[in-house]
């Protein structure tokens, strides 16, 4: 995975300014160029029928590019001490999310970092417009900083020593994968596989049409083969050389990879932004968006192909057969 242009769309809030911090440390690390992008959304009072207000709502427009484009300036970083280049854009849309893909495609952009909370903010149980649209839509991978992570100070520090990769041992998470071993080697830190074979509470109706629940396991098989296949998944997937080590848990897939972040202090999370599908399969991907929102540190979500061949995927239940 080559890092080349790296991409930052802001609003100047508070967690855009976490996510520059980050966005910073990547550039220095990969030696890419660092795009700061704000749009400003557009305004156009003909398109509201208030033809009066055209040459108020006009200079309106300019003092907001004029002051975007000023704190566009301050937060650049000083390029006499970096040893990257940054580029600054100032646009204007009444689709956010789509100038920043518009963006990302015409400059070649290999990575966006951008804060969860914008002004917009999560009250809600969905993430922000922007951020969703992004995470699900994004031609590139996708960096999320969430402002309310307790890692978060006005000196943060950006040093990461582990790096978490749940794997579903789809198509989806082997290329996921490849990703969290280019991040876990410039950072130099230890690469974490953890495989969740999760219990599904699903409805079931009797006879009479009454409806209950019932808890699905795993295949036990599955899960005792997990471990040493999570080991050759590493071994075979395409990436630098960096140590790891392979877990396995059962359960609630969001719930464990989140406990699993905290409780050994990760720094980053890298995951596809869906995984396994079918009535029968248990889903990964499902659970991206759950991550993003309560992880203790900066998620990488990785947009995968479409098509999932099935050739190259590594089923726990080979390992049985030291396949």
């Amino acid at each position: 995975m080559q890092i080349d242009n790296l991409l930052l769309p802001t609003d100047f809030s508070d967690c855009a300014d976490h996510a520059l911090t980050q966005a910073i440390d990547l550039a220095e690390r990969f030696g890419a160029t660092l795009h700061i992008l704000h749009v400003v959304n557009e305004m156009d009072p003909d398109w509201y029928g208030l033809t009066t207000s055209q040459d108020e709502a006009g200079a309106l427009r300019e003092a907001i590019e004029d002051t975007a484009l000023q704190r566009l300036h301050e937060i650049a970083p000083d390029e006499a001490h970096r040893d990257f280049e940054t580029v600054i854009s100032l646009q204007l849309s009444f689709d956010v999310a789509g100038t920043i893909n518009e963006y990302v495609d015409e400059r070649a952009v290999d990575l966006i970092v951008m804060g969860t909370h914008g002004r917009q903010g999560l009250e809600r149980l969905m993430l922000g417009n922007v951020a969703d649209k992004l995470i699900r839509h994004a031609p590139c991978p996708v960096l999320t900083v969430n402002e309310e992570t307790p890692w978060i100070s006005r000196q943060e520090d950006t040093s990461v020593t582990d790096v978490l990769a749940p794997v579903d041992f789809s198509d989806h998470s082997k290329q996921a994968l490849v990703a969290a071993k280019t991040f876990a080697h410039v950072h130099d830190a230890t690469l974490h596989l953890l495989f969740v074979a999760e219990r599904r509470v699903v409805p079931t109706f009797s006879d009479t049409g009454i409806p209950g629940v019932n808890v699905v396991e795993m295949d036990p098989k599955i899960v005792n083969n997990a471990e040493e296949a999570l080991q050759q998944l590493h071994a075979t997937t395409p990436g630098p050389e960096v140590a790891a080590e392979v877990h396995v848990r059962d359960g609630q897939v969001a719930g464990n990879v989140v406990d699993f972040a905290e409780g050994r202090g990760v720094g980053l999370i890298v995951m596809a932004t869906r995984g396994l599908t079918g009535v029968n399969r248990f889903l990964l991907g499902s659970n991206t968006e759950r991550i993003v929102r309560v992880a203790p540190c900066p998620v990488l979500t990785v947009q995968t192909d479409e098509a999932e061949t099935g050739d190259d995927l590594v089923e726990p239940a080979a390992a049985e057969d030291g396949a």
